[in-house]
């Protein structure tokens, strides 16, 4: 199966694509115009699931991200014929930092590469779980809004 792991954010969007066991980070794109390339690179790559991280706090608690994060996956569902999956993401983004630190990136050069390695772990988390983890946006929907 091939996936697109996506981690939402406000000026960014990291993307990552999985196959099989493989998962590999792609790049980072400006936020404005995410859904329509991500809709590209669905179509391009035949995708079957889309996976979009759902930012939430350390408690379980909403944030502002959050919604962002549902936000962009309802446009996604919209674009697409694709099952459009949330995954909680919580801390990818701080493992990816870290990992930008360890291989000595510079804060400039670490913005980007931390966004698609974020969009990675998601893909990653995915593939571990046999594609058996997280919540189709439908379900998530009728459940918490």
């Amino acid at each position: 199966m091939i996936c697109i792991g996506v981690d939402p954010g406000q000026s960014r969007v990291g993307l990552a694509l999985g196959q099989d066991t493989l998962a590999l980070a792609l790049e980072s794109i400006p936020a404005v115009s995410a859904a329509e390339a991500i809709q590209q690179l669905a179509a391009d790559k035949h995708a079957e699931r889309i996976y979009v991280g759902l930012p939430i706090s350390l408690s379980g608690a909403s944030t502002q991200s959050t919604q962002a994060a549902i936000d962009l996956a309802k446009d996604l569902a919209g674009r697409v014929e694709l099952p459009v999956v949330l995954i909680d993401e919580r801390l990818t983004t701080v493992e990816s930092a870290r990992l930008a630190q360890q291989i000595g990136k510079t804060a400039k050069q670490s913005k980007s590469f931390v966004d698609a390695e974020a969009a990675r772990l998601i893909v990653e988390t995915a593939i571990s779980a046999n594609h058996k983890i997280g919540i189709e946006l439908e379900e998530y929907l009728a459940r918490f809004q």
